[in-house]
């Protein structure tokens, strides 16, 4: 697919950075106000309450871009500067939306493989056990009508197509984030250079997920090297949808990769591995994580910056 050049708009000026430290206060203040009665309640994270939560805090973002922008910075097309609009050239604005569906469908499926390599997950391509086990845990109606051996295909689809409705809240959801990091953070950081935005941009993302890392930390679910694997992916991941929201100059491509990445990080995995599961939680526990998942999103991230960098103008600040 031949993407056209553009540009990722002015990057010259001051770092307005009253106004973003404006924004960093109410984004994280917000996060920590939906999650303290998690906290206070000590909820765990397979509670409703912190399901809830988490869905909520999503929108976080959105409402702290949207007030700055408004009370503070007060462009004059709001639309157009938080990447809502233009939606033309369709091939620029659509095909890097299906780009950046794409590439997190098949990023877990990458990671997937390269623990395959490294011995720390078998595939299971005759029985599907992992499969079955999860379609058991997800639909047991559904799965009572399994065959007993080779690929259950039509308890598959059934549960597929269940992830397939779930992508459109989802969609919103990501809709929420993205609207405030890629939409309203990144652009008015890029004064600093496209590097530095890319990566500050990605850290604020990260570290506003710290209710939410220290509910997982309480309850156990996480240790000190999760916690830092968690954040290093974000800010990776973070490089992946920068670049996308820059070269398309839309929001949309960041929106639709954010929403892939959440609903569809398991499907793959899944799909293929075994039911032993991993036989190192540390070094892959399934999607994109762990070390191996760690180091495959840093290589995606650097496929992605020398396929993309050349077309946008002023990468190289």
């Amino acid at each position: 697919m031949n993407f056209p050049s553009v540009e990722a708009g002015p990057v010259r000026g001051r770092t307005p950075l009253r106004e973003l430290s404006v924004f960093v206060l109410v984004v994280c203040g917000l996060a920590w106000l939906v999650f303290t009665p998690v906290l206070l309640n000590g909820a765990s994270p397979s509670d409703p309450a912190f399901a809830l939560a988490s869905q909520l805090f999503m929108f976080t973002p959105a409402v702290a871009a949207l007030l700055v922008t408004f009370l503070l910075w007060r462009p004059g097309n709001v639309r157009r500067a938080l990447g809502l609009t233009p939606l033309r050239p369709v091939r620029r604005v659509g095909g890097y939306t299906l780009l950046a569906f794409a590439v997190f469908v098949l990023l877990p499926a990458v990671s997937l493989f390269a623990a395959v390599v490294f011995g720390v997950v078998r595939l299971d391509l005759e029985d599907f056990s992992g499969l079955r086990e999860e379609l058991t845990a997800l639909a047991p109606e559904v799965a009572a009508t399994m065959p007993r051996d080779g690929f259950p295909l039509e308890a598959y689809l059934v549960v597929l197509g269940m992830v397939m409705v779930s992508f459109v809240p989802t969609l919103l959801m990501c809709f929420g984030e993205e609207l405030g990091w890629r939409g309203y953070l990144l652009p008015r950081l890029l004064p600093l250079g496209v590097w530095p935005a890319l990566l500050v941009s990605g850290v604020v993302h990260g570290l506003w997920h710290g209710p939410q890392l220290l509910i997982h930390s309480l309850s156990g679910s996480f240790g000190p090297g999760d916690v830092l694997t968690f954040l290093a992916s974000v800010v990776l991941l973070g490089v992946v949808l920068g670049w996308l929201r820059l070269v398309s100059r839309s929001v949309w491509p960041a929106v639709v990769g954010h929403a892939a990445n959440n609903a569809f990080l398991m499907v793959i995995p899944i799909t293929l591995m075994h039911a032993d599961g991993s036989n190192d939680p540390g070094l892959y526990p399934g999607g994109n994580g762990g070390l191996i998942g760690l180091a495959v999103t840093a290589l995606a991230a650097l496929v992605v910056t020398l396929f993309l960098r050349k077309r946008v103008s002023g990468a190289g600040a």
